[in-house]
């Protein structure tokens, strides 16, 4: 394995260090894409929980009602049930959050057009602008570690998460029965 700490290496010179068998995804070695997942996977989601954290706090908002309102955010619209099934809720307990949710001003029900039994959920765009923009914090942290990167660094870096999160959020969508 690769360490993390300090300089994240390029591609090229990775694979060119890296020894073993022949690369196996796209010219890359098993252990940089195994990398890539664990960084993108668990190492960028702690660091990312820990600022939805204090993200809460800052608003007056359990951590819990702000990771289902960023859920929200994300899919512009939920169901009932699509939130509760994401965040993992009895049907009790999502019901006790959206009214939180929706008596704090961040978000109003709807019932579907298709089907009137069941409710959309979506997020009040005045309430929930702040959250919606990058915060401040994270744009300065990025610009720094921008700074050491190259202009096409940057631009593969940003299309290949890009396609992480497309390729995740598909897989979001077909655990909630959407489809892709």
């Amino acid at each position: 394995m690769m360490p993390l700490e300090g300089n994240i290496m390029t591609s090229a010179a990775a694979a060119a260090e890296a020894p073993g068998p022949a690369p196996a995804f796209g010219g890359l070695p098993d252990d940089i894409v195994e990398e890539l997942a664990t960084l993108i996977g668990r190492r960028l989601s702690v660091y990312a929980e820990a600022r939805l954290s204090s993200m809460a706090e800052d608003h007056g908002l359990p951590l819990l009602d702000l990771r289902a309102l960023a859920f929200i955010m994300e899919f512009e619209s939920l169901s009932t049930g699509q939130l509760g099934q994401l965040m993992d809720l009895s049907y009790g307990g999502v019901t006790a959050l959206i009214n939180r949710l929706e008596a704090g001003g961040y978000i109003h029900r709807d019932r579907n057009l298709l089907d009137r039994r069941m409710v959309t959920l979506r997020a009040v765009p005045e309430r929930c602008s702040d959250m919606v923009f990058p915060e401040q914090y994270l744009v300065r942290r990025l610009a720094e570690v921008a700074q050491r990167s190259s202009k096409s660094e940057l631009i593969g870096a940003f299309d290949f998460l890009g396609r992480c999160v497309k390729a995740l959020r598909r897989d979001v969508l077909l655990r909630l029965g959407e489809g892709a």
